[in-house]
């Protein structure tokens, strides 16, 4: 990204870094908020905490880390105008530029990987979970190969923030491909589940609710594609600092927006527990019921679960979580990492018949 000042142009006053660090602040703080609820709903409310779990906070690490260098870059003149930057500044805001571009690719990357995690849990079929597993694959191997691009795009790594260095090969058409690819990636992941999802055997009411869930994610599709617009615009700008604003700022959107996205669905029973009515469901004879494979989730375990998640329950019956693993009720992972949760409706002193939900349909819907 070129950046260098044009001795014949005097310094230009403005400023857009006030409004560069507050758009970062509120952004990375909606998605630290869903992100915590998430984590609060999986881990104290449901004890399911998964692999999608763990990437996508490592997704948000990298996100916290973006906003830093962002408000970090102003201090050297990063949304000011190039005449009106010192010199001695360029190296440092080059460095801000190089941060930038290798953490939003790694937290865009986590976030998808994290998203096609948590669709092996809707993955009712071996053809789904097959083509979850090869979309996992292919979206590390895109990971891999742009970081790889980002970091030796220069030789060595230090040349790119080197004002001097003619050691760096032209990145406009990998990072146009780099951005081209990451908006053609978004729109997939937030299309795959939609023919899952309204195939599940759910209330027509439910699907709606997730599919609009999942429809949302185009808002995050449309933000990588302003940020493609963007990156051309401020690549090809002869005050890339100035301009760079609206880079950074549809960067951010889309990275947190993404990630406020994925951990949406995850938030029914915490909602459920803090604004039950708004909430509540049909009665229990006009549940349907949810089947996977060997896998049935009655309306009378709807409605338990319901009562269980909003602490009304008969003090004479309820419903405790359990996983069904080699046989015995416990809680835990599978061999995959992935919660296998169950509502097994107990009464008196034993248990009653299990309950299986291959979905974790009370998580998600």
């Amino acid at each position: 990204m070129p950046l260098a000042k044009d001795p014949n142009v005097p310094p230009q006053a403005g400023s857009r870094q006030g409004a560069l660090i507050g758009l970062q602040v509120f952004f990375i703080s909606i998605a630290l908020l869903v992100y915590g609820l998430r984590i609060y709903t999986r881990k104290f409310i449901l004890r399911a905490l998964g692999n999608d779990d763990y990437i996508m906070g490592v997704a948000v690490l990298f996100s916290i880390a973006l906003t830093l260098n962002a408000c970090i870059s102003t201090a050297y003149g990063w949304a000011t105008h190039v005449s009106s930057i010192p010199t001695s500044n360029i190296p440092a805001i080059l460095q801000t530029i190089f941060l930038s571009e290798l953490l939003f690719t790694l937290a865009t990357t986590l976030a998808k990987l994290s998203i096609l995690f948590f669709y092996l849990r809707l993955a009712a079929t071996p053809t789904y979970r097959r083509i979850i597993w090869a979309s996992i694959a292919f979206i590390t191997v895109w990971g891999v190969v742009f970081t790889s691009v980002v970091i030796f795009q220069c030789h060595p790594v230090s040349a790119y923030w080197d004002p001097t260095s003619r050691a760096c090969w032209d990145p406009e058409v990998a990072l146009f491909i780099h951005g081209l690819t990451n908006t053609m990636t978004d729109v997939y992941v937030f299309v795959l589940p939609m023919h899952m999802v309204w195939n599940v055997k759910l209330p027509k009411r439910q699907r709606i609710g997730l599919l609009i869930i999942f429809g949302a994610g185009f808002l995050v599709c449309v933000a990588g594609a302003l940020r493609l617009y963007y990156s051309i615009i401020t690549d090809r700008s002869p005050d890339t600092p100035w301009e760079g604003f609206y880079l950074w700022t549809w960067e951010s959107i889309e990275i947190n927006l993404g990630i406020v996205c994925a951990s949406a669905p995850c938030l029914k029973s915490f909602l459920t527990r803090l604004i039950p009515k708004l909430f509540s469901s049909h009665p229990s004879s006009n549940f349907p019921s949810i089947s996977g494979p060997g896998h049935t989730f009655d309306g009378r375990a709807a409605a338990g679960a319901e009562r269980f998640a909003s602490g009304k329950r008969d003090p004479r019956r309820g419903f405790v979580m359990t996983t069904i693993t080699a046989g015995r009720g416990g809680k835990g992972l599978d061999e995959r990492g992935e919660s296998q949760d169950d509502l097994t409706e107990e009464s008196g002193s034993g248990h009653g018949r299990s309950l299986d939900a291959k979905v974790d349909v009370h998580d998600m819907a």
